[in-house]
């Protein structure tokens, strides 16, 4: 008879420390890599939160052209010390989004990053007010030059809808607050988007022109002017008055103050955090304990790194259950990031690589709307009544592209932008048990499920190239469900 292939080896128990370790970080940073593992398994994660809080944040210097500002981006992001404050201001700058399709220069761009990076682990009232008043948002949302007698819209629309409030009432759980007929309570209505765009009347660029209004300048916040401000009275949300005769900085003022305050934003805030950092489909009662801490905890209302401290610490995060809905899809950022900060690889040159990112649907800097890469509202594919954002850029055509980007990363045909040293990988490749749970434990910390195995052994023993082999293992392993799913 023919010979038979040796039995398997003995698959390992998981390291359980290592396992909670490489978890956690695949929800606080942009992937574990060997030396934040044992940093996370030696102080535990709450004083590895307390350590990323108080790091210095990774610079981010002024460019002269687009992919500069990306590629500085995208270097911080995948290499910075300050993981966690790099990871928020990628969650925030798909909240508060600006983009470079309508914004196209450099300098355009550069102020809403700072303020991003400034105010991640801050308060959420004086990130709103940044943001409102940021040249690059005043571009984006056209509240640069919006004066009497028509003031624009835009801003005021999307800074409830998509900033602050959402589009109907919320419970502090999450849950849609419904009439007598059943039907979603409105937050607002066009009337206050129209109140609001007349409160927010009267700002300009900064520039010479002390008293009136100044064409685009992106070196500092927006100015208040009077004489283009419409000073009639307006209702806010709530039905408060907005009485008449105000300058242009109070009812400014008046509008952040009753936006900050609305009960909407707790659980509105809370549930976006939870859906970028941990899971897609939260318990209500996880929602309402990390809003309670936006609410009331920390250093009071509005406390960014209390609340992002709450989402990380939650025991629903912390929890090892896997469920159908449990977890989170990795976009393509987070999931080429972190299989090059699995295997140490050495970034030469980002700038090709945001280019191949926009092929995936995530071109960082250049969102395709306000609505950001992907909606947050996006139902899992075949689940409509649970949430699945990520899928949205996840169709089969972006899946296989998905693929063959990280192929050719680990092949080595990125080798001028990316360096991937595979050599241990290949030396393993001689024994296929060997390298197979070398892969496993570098990119799975030990979680690769015996169908997974299964198959990745069968492709392996398939080639004598053991070169082939370390590709094979280390490809397959990385579009497993296991490596492309966070849980």
């Amino acid at each position: 008879p023919p010979p038979q292939p040796p039995p398997p080896a003995p698959v390992p128990v998981p390291d359980a420390a290592h396992v909670a370790a490489a978890r956690f970080l695949e929800q606080a940073s942009f992937g574990p890599s060997p030396a934040s593992i044992a940093s996370v398994k030696a102080i535990g994660p709450a004083a590895w939160l307390t350590g990323q809080f108080a790091a210095p944040a990774s610079p981010m210097p002024v460019a002269a052209s687009l992919p500069a500002i990306a590629g500085n981006w995208y270097m911080n992001m995948a290499t910075g010390q300050d993981q966690l404050r790099q990871r928020m201001i990628f969650a925030l700058s798909q909240l508060f989004v600006v983009s470079s399709n309508k914004n196209p220069y450099p300098n355009e761009i550069a102020p809403w990053l700072t303020t991003l990076q400034t105010h991640a682990f801050g308060n959420f009232s004086e990130l709103l007010r940044q943001m409102t008043l940021n040249p690059a948002m005043g571009k984006y949302l056209d509240l640069g030059n919006s004066i009497l007698p028509s003031p624009n819209e835009n801003y005021a629309r999307e800074v409830m809808q998509l900033f602050t409030v959402g589009p109907v009432m919320l419970n502090q759980d999450g849950s849609v607050q419904l009439d007598g007929n059943g039907e979603p309570i409105p937050t607002y209505d066009q009337e206050r988007i129209g109140d609001f765009s007349r409160a927010l009347s009267g700002w300009t660029y900064t520039g010479a022109n002390a008293t009136g209004i100044n064409w685009e300048n992106f070196t500092g916040l927006l100015q208040p002017r009077d004489a283009y401000h419409d000073k009639t009275a307006k209702t806010s949300l709530g039905g408060l008055t907005v009485p008449a005769g105000q300058t242009t900085v109070q009812d400014f003022n008046a509008v952040m103050d009753n936006l900050f305050m609305h009960p909407n934003v707790p659980p509105f805030i809370a549930t976006r955090l939870i859906r970028h950092f941990v899971t897609s489909n939260p318990s209500p009662a996880y929602i309402t304990r990390v809003a309670d801490v936006f609410a009331n905890g920390g250093g009071g209302r509005g406390d960014l790194a209390a609340t992002l401290r709450a989402v990380l610490l939650d025991p629903e995060a912390r929890s090892d259950a896997v469920t159908a809905t449990s977890g989170r899809l990795k976009d393509p950022m987070l999931h080429t990031v972190g299989l090059m900060r699995a295997l140490n690889a050495t970034i030469v040159s980002p700038n090709n690589m945001v280019w191949d990112y926009s092929l995936l649907g995530q071109k960082i800097t250049a969102t395709p709307s306000v609505f950001n890469f992907y909606s947050p509202v996006t139902a899992l594919p075949g689940s409509p009544q649970s949430f699945g954002p990520e899928f949205q850029i996840y169709a089969p055509a972006l899946a296989v592209a998905r693929a063959n980007l990280i192929f050719k990363l680990i092949g080595g045909a990125y080798w001028a932008m990316v360096k991937i040293d595979i050599a241990p990988y290949v030396t393993a490749a001689a024994d296929p048990a060997v390298l197979i749970g070398m892969v496993d434990a570098n990119l799975l910390a030990g979680r690769m499920t015996p169908a997974a195995r299964s198959a990745i052994d069968g492709a392996v023993r398939a080639s004598t190239d053991n070169k082939q082999r370390a590709i094979t293992a280390l490809f397959l392993a990385a579009i497993t469900s296991e490596f492309a799913v966070s849980k």
